[in-house]
């Protein structure tokens, strides 16, 4: 009879086959989580590399933004006082044309002249008269006395209108004779700005014989230092404006036909 503390030859074999077991399972895979590395994603380059690669596309957008732009200049802001237009070139002798219509005649309009308040003078008197090529209206101012100007205001508009002009203040026509009407618009006053103060006495309806285009001029207020006059005609042709001074006088000469 054999003693049972003889080693049975199989348990070796047992032993080596549940280690080999044991390493196995422990080297399986079936519950290991697996991600796809940045080195396939990035066709082998490595994470590092990765971030390089993006360098270059900050910098080119840093680089976009520090290119020198094209600077414009700023315009700056229109002040309150308005170039002058070109001074009316008329004085006391310009010519009078009759073989055509006279286009507008602005000098420094609607703006004051350079001379400022001191060229708006007082209008003392208008009256009309006739001559052989044309009939003449004439403004006459008060000299300044608190100045050495001696006038007449140089800031005006004379033009041609197929309407009646616009009275200051009421904003109605004025009331005229004439189937054409000369605008005359000019700094000037009608009543006094100085110390003693007077008010415009001569006439507002000024009618003349011996005219053959005007009919008659008449006055259409004064607002804040700019009047208004109209003279009514029978056509529009050529004029002509003249600055006289002693007396200061605004005269404008108007063709009586067309032809001359």
């Amino acid at each position: 009879m054999k003693s049972n503390s003889v080693a049975n030859p199989q348990i070796p074999k047992i032993l080596f086959l549940l280690i080999s077991l044991s390493v196995l399972f422990a080297c399986s895979t079936e519950e290991m989580e697996f991600s796809v590395s940045d080195q396939v994603l990035n066709g082998g380059t490595s994470q590092g590399q990765a971030s390089d690669s993006q360098g270059p596309e900050i910098d080119e957008s840093a680089e976009e933004v520090e290119e020198p732009q094209d600077v414009i200049p700023e315009v700056p802001a229109q002040e309150t006082a308005q170039p002058f237009p070109e001074e009316n070139k008329n004085k006391a002798d310009a010519e009078l044309n009759c073989a055509e219509l006279t286009p507008p005649n602005i000098s420094y309009w609607p703006y004051r002249s350079p001379l400022g308040d001191a060229q708006n003078l007082l209008l003392v008197d208008a009256r009309l008269g006739a001559h052989s090529e044309f009939d003449r209206f004439v403004l006459e101012f008060e000299p300044n006395p608190t100045s050495a100007i001696g006038g007449p205001p140089d800031s005006y508009s004379i033009q041609w209108a197929s309407q009646p002009p616009i009275q200051f203040g009421s904003g109605q026509e004025i009331e005229i004779a004439g189937t054409e009407y000369l605008e005359i618009l000019l700094h000037g006053y009608a009543y006094s700005r100085g110390t003693v103060p007077s008010e415009y006495a001569g006439p507002t309806e000024v009618q003349a014989r011996g005219t053959i285009n005007v009919i008659e001029a008449v006055f259409g207020g004064e607002v804040e230092g700019k009047m208004v006059w109209a003279i009514g005609v029978n056509n529009q042709t050529g004029f002509r404006v003249l600055e006289i001074s002693d007396p200061p006088r605004l005269v404008i000469d108007i063709c009586t036909s067309a032809n001359g």
